[in-house]
């Protein structure tokens, strides 16, 4: 067993008031396209979407202003794995009045694979340190976000305080992630406690629901959202399923779950024969460590849209 790093950078520079300010590109060691460990079952193969290039890049970030970038990671060995995101080489150019943009800029990093949204970390780009993201098994990919933004601090107190001290600074930072080969099965670990919530505000309109949900540890949740069968149906028509994993213990995520063109027309068709339709949506969670999974079922109720005065002319 072993780990090996994936090396991305991100760099980042602001303007303050009227000030211009750059920042280089940094001089940081060249990133590796790839982590790859071996053994004799198989291998974990991790590659990623960036090659050397950075999350993203700002010249000109003012007070207010944000800048994002995400990058795909892949497991295309035959071995699952654990992933892990570590912050290194913060490197500050202070401008002339020395503010230092890794104690201002907030970092808002996130799994969106597949639509989802599942945070990792939100706060100073300064306390970011290091987290687990979780597992990856064999074939499958992440995609995360980084969002990184200057806050407005309002009016500066004198030309040199507030905002104005970032006036010409500029930040690079490296960012590795590492993969390790957890080999074959399932580690031994506590059931987690999930809650969860189903939101449907767009599945009419944009045909997609949310599932929210949240564990008191790390987990691995998936999920799937099922049609009514019809009578003379083969089958009931569903969602592909959709899976996460949530690292940060007790922090809500998103999964959205999308139906395709015969489910969206299949509940607007039954829709306009009766008031409502019930749908099921299957969970399964486990521990992101591994063992055991418990499903869930829960019903999410659909009632018939209704017409405005101005549709009903129609």
């Amino acid at each position: 067993m072993g780990s090996h790093p994936v090396t991305r950078l991100l760099s980042l520079a602001a303007v303050c008031a009227a000030a211009v300010a750059w920042a280089a590109s940094g001089s940081a060691e060249p990133a590796q396209p790839s982590a790859v460990l071996t053994q004799a079952t198989g291998d974990l193969h991790v590659t990623n979407s960036q090659d050397g290039h950075a999350i993203f890049r700002a010249t000109g970030l003012a007070p207010g202003g944000s800048v994002s970038g995400t990058v795909r990671l892949q497991n295309t060995g035959s071995l699952p794995g654990d992933l892990a995101l570590q912050q290194l080489d913060v490197r500050d150019q202070p401008g002339a009045n020395g503010g230092r943009l890794s104690d201002g800029v907030s970092l808002d990093i996130s799994d969106v694979t597949g639509g989802s949204s599942v945070p990792i970390f939100t706060g100073r780009l300064a306390g970011f340190g290091s987290r687990s993201l979780g597992a990856i098994g064999p074939g499958e990919s992440r995609t995360f976000r980084f969002a990184a933004a200057l806050p407005d601090g309002g009016l500066p107190p004198s030309a040199g305080g507030g905002d104005n001290a970032y006036a010409g600074s500029g930040l690079t930072v490296r960012y590795d992630w590492t993969a390790t080969a957890t080999g074959p099965g399932p580690t031994p670990s506590g059931d987690p406690v999930v809650k969860i919530r189903l939101r449907k505000k767009k599945l009419l309109r944009r045909g997609y629901l949310d599932v929210m949900a949240s564990c008191d540890i790390a987990c691995r949740v998936s999920a799937y959202a099922q049609l009514p069968k019809p009578k003379r149906a083969r089958r009931a028509l569903r969602t592909k399923r959709r899976s996460a994993t949530l690292s940060v213990a007790n922090k809500t995520a998103r999964i959205r779950l999308k139906l395709g063109r015969k489910a969206k027309r299949q509940l607007r068709r039954t829709l306009t024969k009766k008031k409502r339709v019930v749908l099921k949506v299957k969970v399964r969670v486990s521990a992101a460590s591994g063992g055991p999974s418990k499903a869930y079922t829960r019903k999410l109720k659909v009632k018939r849209a209704k017409l405005t005065r101005r549709a009903r002319r129609r």
